[in-house]
């Protein structure tokens, strides 16, 4: 009988491996097979559902405004729990653009268990007093674009900068207000005070719409002044805060009695009426015309109380 040398068992193994390992391959992979079958027929959600069972462990959050991670957490209010796969995108994007501040937000998974939120927040132009049942009265932010929003993470001290809105009645709609029409316009105005005259911009207390419907006129309280009417139609706010700022520094330079009542910069290319509160009478005085400084040139005189002009109606 012929005996096998070393280079003939060692061919010999080889082979016995191999058959070995390709035997347990295919065991392997008709096992898989059983399972996948078991899955479709008895359980086909585990298949759809890779991350079943993993729950969502962080949030990242991306936004260009001032709200924070804990507060979208607080928003979505996510069941403990819950998985990537399972969350209702279309829901939790509702939730966050239903607060008002979020103008945009976009929600994507990222597997296996963090959830990205990107923000896109409105800015806050003025503020609005609401009076909502019984309660005292709440403060809300609005926007450019008309919305009513409560407002989070601002910086107190921004937040009282801003002038509040009048003339306007807020109506419920849903969990929040109807949009306020006419924002756009005092939103250009208020922007081109905070930067080309930022000291003005810091007296102004109160901006009114009550007759913006009826003639494009916004109305301003402020410290300086009782009431100044600007034109949203008439001219640009740049000339209009121009003028405005030459007349308060006149008045300041020469000492005029009594304070400003009031200030129209809305009628008129060449003459800007105004009238002013007298001390002693406690009552405005007869309006004038102030004229509007030329180029290169200061003239405006302030008016005497005995001034025969009639008075305007604003």
């Amino acid at each position: 009988m012929r005996t096998l040398g070393r280079e003939g068992k060692k061919r010999l193994a080889m082979a016995i491996g191999n058959i070995v390992g390709l035997a347990l391959v295919l065991g392997a992979s008709a096992w898989g097979v059983y399972e996948v079958v078991e899955l479709w027929e008895k359980d086909r959600a585990r298949l759809t559902s890779p991350t079943k069972g993993v729950p969502v462990r962080d949030f990242a959050v991306r936004t260009d405004g001032v709200l924070q991670k804990a507060w979208v957490e607080r928003t979505l209010a996510l069941p403990k729990e819950s998985s990537l796969m399972e969350l209702d995108l279309v829901e939790l994007k509702r939730r966050l653009e239903e607060s008002g501040q979020v103008s945009k937000a976009v929600i994507e998974r990222k597997f296996p268990d963090v959830l990205v939120v990107t923000l896109q927040e409105r800015v806050p132009v003025t503020r609005v007093m609401a009076l909502i049942g019984d309660a005292a009265p709440v403060s809300f932010m609005v926007s450019r674009d008309g919305v009513v929003y409560s407002g989070h993470g601002y910086d107190t001290d921004m937040v009282d900068t801003l002038p509040y809105i009048d003339g306007v009645k807020l109506i419920r709609e849903g969990a929040g207000f109807s949009r306020i029409e006419g924002m756009e316009a005092v939103a250009d105005l208020l922007g081109t005070a905070q930067a080309s005259a930022p000291a003005l911009y810091s007296t102004f207390k109160v901006v009114s719409l009550a007759r913006f419907g009826l003639d494009r006129t916004l109305t301003v309280k402020s410290t300086e002044v009782d009431v100044i009417t600007f034109g949203a139609s008439q001219d640009s706010f740049y000339r209009q805060l121009a003028r405005l700022d030459y007349i308060l520094e006149e008045t300041r330079r020469q000492n005029a009695t009594g304070q400003l009542k009031s200030v129209n910069l809305a009628v008129g290319d060449k003459q800007v009426p105004i009238s002013f509160e007298t001390a002693s009478a406690g009552r405005g005085s007869p309006a004038v015309t102030a004229p509007l400084p030329p180029a290169g040139s200061r003239f405006y005189s302030p008016p005497s109380r005995n001034s025969p002009s009639p008075q305007r109606d604003f």
